[in-house]
């Protein structure tokens, strides 16, 4: 009996990644966290949310025997994300709010808040990708598992490209914190 695999390959070489890896570190020792927090907030994330960032913001990685601000990278990505991709961000804010309109209702609305904001963040979410697709005069089709992947390709395409052309390296030296 035969089990097939199949191996995940990045779309960039081991050194290529290290030098944007690299690149992405040395842009976030420009950015401070006041800045990015009000600049998060501003575009409609919950101050919730924000606030819980802040310890993501200051996590740090040794890779490739150099200190990088891992933390601050992501957070970064997350910012170009959310200004490349307004409407989605808007659909999300939108599907939240109504998820906390239901949460108002008497007696049941607390039970059924939690399922309405699911449902309503990724339903504005998909539609605003839609019109973000639109935007960019990309065909849209009507179809969740395609807007689903889509969504996931454009947050991790450049992130997951780098830490696949690394993981050998990972897994030769380890993680350190």
């Amino acid at each position: 009996m035969s089990t097939i695999t199949t191996a995940v390959q990045p779309n960039i070489t081991s050194t290529e990644a290290k030098l944007e890896l690299m690149i992405l570190n040395s842009q976030t020792n420009q950015l401070d966290w006041v800045d990015m927090a009000t600049l998060l907030h501003s575009r409609g994330a919950p101050l919730e949310l924000v606030t819980r960032m802040e310890d993501l913001w200051e996590k740090t990685k040794v890779i490739a025997g150099k200190v990088v601000n891992i933390g601050r990278v992501i957070i970064m990505k997350i910012w170009e994300f959310i200004k490349a991709n307004p409407h989605m961000v808007i659909g999300a804010i939108l599907g939240a709010a109504f998820g906390a309109l239901v949460g108002l209702i008497p007696w049941i609305g607390p039970l059924l808040a939690p399922i309405a904001m699911t449902i309503g963040i990724t339903i504005g979410m998909l539609n605003g990708h839609r019109l973000d697709k639109i935007a960019e005069g990309q065909h849209v089709q009507y179809s969740l598992i395609e807007d689903l992947i889509t969504v996931a390709k454009r947050f991790f395409h450049l992130i997951a490209d780098i830490f696949l052309a690394l993981r050998n390296e990972y897994f030769a030296n380890g993680f350190s914190s």
